[in-house]
């Protein structure tokens, strides 16, 4: 099945998301988060984008970037093969590290730029990590200490250049139901068909997904009952591609 085409943004900013493959965790410890980093500012020089935030979670990364459309896909290829070239070396592993297509919205209002970039920052806390302020890994640091790989003068512009008023709007504004809204991209983003069976056939290491249907018995149950675990699909879909009809697996399921 095709991929569906990237919908390109008018004003070519895009809220951009790279995940660990099946969620596993793409930074170990401190120093994999500076690699990282210098990593972005190596693939921001040579594409010439602009990142307004970011975040560090440990499976995944937010980011608000600027970026024509024909760089998009190269730049952030090209930034998931820099990061994970360092860490397979280092922990002595192959295999995709990253899910094997990022995300990206665009944002093409104000009213969702600022709060997408308030989101981000928010991220740590929302998940129980940390406190925004106190969170070591975001860009809101580099807005309220040294600018280093973001470009920060088009968000504080929306502020007046006015500190104060920035802090406020994203430590203590807070909308809850406006964040959950505009967060809804990574909330309830649905794997394609495609990008389930990349899982499935890397995951359990088959050639394809299909296949599941050919495991012995025992196998195959394990495996549905692992697929049950995944978000962004549902039983139909995982029935249609793993050819098992969706009244067995649910039989699995409630075992």
């Amino acid at each position: 099945m095709p991929r569906r085409p990237r919908d390109f943004s008018k004003t070519d900013i895009y809220h951009v998301i790279l995940r660990g493959n099946d969620k596993c965790d793409i930074f170990y410890e401190d120093q994999d988060r500076y690699v990282f980093l210098d990593r972005v500012e190596e693939t921001k020089k040579k594409f010439n984008y602009e990142i307004y935030t970011y975040c560090l979670m440990d499976n995944h990364v937010h980011m608000v970037i600027r970026v024509k459309d024909n760089f998009l896909s190269k730049s952030m290829q090209s930034l998931e093969v820099r990061y994970s070239s360092y860490f397979n070396k280092k922990f002595n592993r192959t295999g995709h590290l990253f899910q094997n297509r990022f995300f990206s919205k665009k944002v093409e209002n104000l009213n969702y730029f600022l709060t997408v970039c308030k989101y981000i920052h928010r991220n740590p806390e929302k998940a129980n990590m940390e406190k925004t302020e106190n969170y070591k890994w975001s860009s809101y640091q580099e807005y309220v200490g040294k600018e280093k790989i973001i470009d920060k003068s088009v968000l504080l512009y929306y502020f007046g250049d006015n500190m104060e008023e920035f802090e406020k709007f994203t430590l203590i504004n807070d909308d809850k139901e406006q964040i959950y809204y505009y967060s809804d991209f990574e909330l309830i983003t649905k794997l394609s068909e495609e990008e389930l069976i990349d899982i499935i056939v890397q995951k359990f290491d088959l050639k394809n997904a299909s296949d599941v249907s050919l495991l012995e018995k025992e196998k195959m149950k394990e495996v549905l009952k692992q697929l049950k675990n995944l978000q962004g699909t549902s039983l139909s879909q995982i029935s249609r591609v793993t050819r098992i009809t969706p009244y067995y697996i649910k039989k699995i399921w409630e075992e």
